[in-house]
């Protein structure tokens, strides 16, 4: 298989689901531990050999803020003879899209946050100009062919702001959506949504969208009830899902924001219900339990303790 830019924009059939591993950025960019360049190349090369066509394999941002990702570049550059797996970098504004663009990425991703108190903790800027920022950088994209992917942070919940009402999530899908954005993520930021509330925001954002823009869920784990969240997207229609290797993540801008639902929980959960995602479980499993060994840390894996039923 050879790598596809039209992956990104295909549609995905009711009995498959499309799940992108962000453990190498979002994964690692809050932790406290030094990673070094080789364990990061390591990681992304073992999810793809696992047969994840989409790894968010790092970021342009200032290394000041977030320092995990200063050598994004460098891991890019190792990867760059993958085949079969899309290279997504997040970037924040139009130096960093075209680093990323520069840095041989495939997919820009984007963060717009739904709370004007969180966009300015995340990426000091309000909400609109956030919105603004991502039509110069959607402009670069489109002119270099490449695809954005947008993640609405903040969609279920603002550690900062309390509740967050599904219309002004579908308000800031409506604007992303007429900048020609290609996918939106409704993103859990803190952790607090219950399935009530994603099938909700779906709907919400849905109505206020047009169906040339593709809806998924970034889901965090923090309450325990992200499998749960996954399953209400499935009956809502969600064919698209971010998630961590071994369980990975949080936002360092937001407290109490911990880790990402667990991808090789969240591909037990589909392959479970009859759904395919082009993904080899037990590979998956072997690729947390090497990030696992190069951190020395315990991650939150389901899988890394149990295994998958009926195994």
């Amino acid at each position: 298989m050879t790598n596809s830019r039209a992956d990104v924009t295909a549609e995905v059939g009711d009995d498959a689901v499309l799940v992108r591993d962000v453990g190498p950025r979002d994964g690692l960019q809050s932790i406290g531990a030094e990673i070094s360049l080789d364990a990061k190349v390591a990681m992304v090369r073992d999810i793809a050999a696992a047969g994840v066509a989409r790894v968010e394999a790092g970021s342009f941002v200032s290394p000041k803020a977030v320092p995990q990702m200063a050598d994004s570049g460098e891991v890019f550059g190792a990867t760059a003879s993958l085949d079969g797996v899309l290279r997504e970098a997040l970037v924040v504004n139009e130096r960093g899209a075209h680093a990323a663009l520069a840095a041989g990425a495939d997919v820009l991703v984007s963060v717009v946050s739904v709370s004007e108190t969180f966009s300015q903790r995340n990426v000091r800027m309000s909400t609109q100009e956030a919105i603004d920022e991502m039509d110069t950088i959607v402009g670069v994209a489109r002119e270099a062919g490449v695809p954005t992917s947008i993640n609405l942070s903040a969609s279920f919940g603002c550690a900062l702001e309390g509740a967050v009402p599904a219309g002004a999530v579908a308000d800031v899908a409506a604007k992303l959506a007429a900048l020609g954005c290609t996918e939106l993520l409704l993103a859990d930021t803190i952790g607090a949504a219950a399935p009530s509330d994603v099938h909700a925001v779906v709907e919400a954002v849905r109505a206020s969208t047009n169906d040339a823009v593709h809806l998924g869920l970034h889901l965090h784990d923090t309450r325990g009830l992200a499998l749960a969240n996954a399953v209400a997207g499935l009956n809502a229609g969600i064919r698209r899902f971010d998630a961590s290797v071994g369980g990975l993540g949080g936002c360092p801008f937001s407290p109490g924001a911990t880790g990402n639902v667990c991808t090789e929980d969240l591909v037990h959960l589909f392959h479970a219900e009859g759904l395919t995602t082009g993904i080899e479980l037990d590979a998956l499993i072997d690729a947390a339990r090497s990030i696992e060994s190069a951190l020395g840390a315990t991650l939150p894996s389901r899988m890394l303790r149990s295994g998958p039923r009926f195994a």
